[in-house]
């Protein structure tokens, strides 16, 4: 009888049971998971509106960079198709955003526009079962305007989803983008050894580029000439030694690496997070690569949403109008010279032929110019040409001090190059009153103080520098840009916690 009883309520402890976990469900906060879109989820260079795939792919992650480029979809599992759920994004204060330049903000998929604070989105049918979808974008850049993330490694938003009475509070961890450090003309990786108190902080992921690769035995043949007694040490001449298009790819490839290990966990959150774009320094002619990279196949790739991986730069005496100089070092009358560089690993080249037979030009070819805009190599005339995006660049400008100068006429270094090099004009003009009237204006040994900054004003300038240690080790007095003691290191730190916004980040090249 009882058994009788229990199956005669058997439905409606059923239906019971039913009620109570569908109001359950029904009770339960909205879930939200946030994806990187790149690549899985692109069509194009867009985020696809195909809610099936968008319901099934896609790689979970906890933040983001601050480029102002990465996207994050935002993925909403329903309980029935039309269900709607409101997304709004909360600053660090707990407040509702009243800046998605400084926040993100969000749009619809199908939309390239993320600037909305709050965002209402009704679920649809998927393969996955009803599912709502959004997206995020970053804000553009770390540091905001006020200077509170100066100290910072990491800073929050959250994204609060409401949805049948019940919300849900959902953190955003937000990130510096990658720091990645491009050295200049015949320099390596160890050409920031003491570029310290930046190398070693932990509120920046800074890796180093490299091409400094030995690429001497596969050269065939060269211009310009170099005296008998110098030709063996070109077999150890490095890729840095070379021109611009010649390292832009292997540079680029590099960075993309960077910033895979950064979206993988190699952060100081140690989080799965998205990003597509990283934040460059470079010395030298690392600042001429760099602004080479958008003429590289695949810059602007889909992976970039057609932006590039490229977000703001800090070029340190880069030859944006190239050196006197380096048309010096090529003429005829300096072989000498030029083969003393080159016995230490410095070669100067107008051109190179590999054995293959292809033919690239040299790196100090790619740097001449007269240092006031004009008589400007074919690749710096290029890097004037329009860009599809400019690239947001900082420039720091270095000068010498007088007394590093005279530290030319007391170096035994020197002295040896004027005497051993007799009858060459850079010789003769390794002096303290000699070497001012190569380049007609203030320098910083090597690069004239015009071409640092592009003629452009609004540069930031660093005195009582001199270009690089190889500079120091003709008897050039230090300390050099990549110094400690020179101030560069803390001015490149102060310009990564200005806001791409400032005006100290120009658009290069110029409009």
């Amino acid at each position: 009888m009882l058994t009788r009883s229990l199956r005669c309520f058997a439905p409606v402890v059923i239906a019971l049971c039913w009620v109570s976990t569908s109001a359950a469900q029904e009770a339960a906060p909205p879930r939200l998971i946030l994806l990187d879109p790149v690549p899985s989820l692109l069509s194009g260079p867009a985020v696809t509106t195909d809610v099936n795939v968008l319901a099934t792919k896609g790689r979970a992650v906890q933040g983001t960079g601050t480029d102002g480029v990465t996207e994050l979809v935002l993925r909403l599992p329903a309980t029935s198709v039309g269900q709607q759920f409101t997304i709004t994004v909360f600053n660090d204060q707990g407040q509702q955003s009243q800046s998605y330049t400084e926040d993100g903000g969000l749009g619809a998929i199908g939309s390239s526009n993320f600037t909305a604070s709050q965002l209402t989105v009704t679920a649809v049918t998927t393969t996955a079962g009803p599912r709502a979808f959004a997206i995020y974008g970053s804000p553009i850049d770390f540091p905001r305007p006020e200077g509170q993330d100066e100290n910072s490694t990491e800073r929050f938003i959250s994204i609060h989803v409401t949805a049948n009475g019940q919300t849900s509070e959902n953190s955003v961890t937000l990130l510096r983008p990658p720091l990645v450090l491009i050295h200049g003309l015949w320099g390596s990786p160890q050409s920031w050894s003491n570029f310290t108190p930046l190398i070693g902080d932990p509120r920046f992921v800074i890796s180093k580029a490299d091409y400094s690769n030995v690429i001497g035995s596969q050269i065939k043949t060269y211009t310009p000439a170099y005296p008998f007694w110098a030709v063996g040490s070109l077999a150890n001449a490095p890729a840095s030694s070379l021109g611009f298009s010649y390292n832009a790819p292997s540079v680029l490839s590099q960075i993309s690496g960077f910033i895979s290990s950064f979206k993988t966990g190699s952060n100081p959150a140690n989080v799965a997070v998205a990003g597509v774009q990283a934040d460059i320094v470079a010395h030298s002619m690392g600042g001429d690569i760099t602004r080479t990279l958008p003429t590289v196949k695949n810059f602007y790739s889909s992976n970039t949403f057609a932006l590039g991986t490229v977000h703001k730069v800090i070029t340190i005496a880069t030859p944006h109008w190239g050196s006197p100089l380096a048309t010096m070092l090529l003429a005829n009358n300096n072989e000498c010279v030029r083969g003393i560089l080159a016995t230490d690993g410095s070669p100067s080249f107008t051109s190179v032929t590999f054995v293959n037979g292809t033919r690239t030009t040299g790196g100090v070819a790619d740097l001449e110019g007269d240092g006031f805009g004009g008589s400007l190599s074919a690749a710096l005339l290029r890097l004037q040409n329009p860009i599809l995006h400019p690239l947001p660049t900082a420039l720091i400008q270095g000068i010498e001090s007088q007394s590093q100068l005279d530290g030319l006429d007391t170096s035994s270094t020197a002295a040896f190059i004027r005497l051993f090099c007799l009858g060459d004009s850079l010789a003769a003009d390794l002096t303290s009153t000699g070497w001012p009237t190569i380049f007609n204006q203030d320098s910083d040994s090597i690069v004239p103080a015009l071409s640092q900054v592009a003629g452009l004003s609004g540069g930031v300038v660093v005195e009582g520098v001199i270009h690089s240690a190889s500079a120091e080790a003709l008897g050039f007095g230090p300390p050099a840009e990549l110094d400690a003691d020179g101030g560069v290191p803390n001015t490149v730190i102060d310009l990564l916690n200005t806001p791409i916004t400032n005006s100290t980040y120009i658009p290069l090249p110029q409009p």
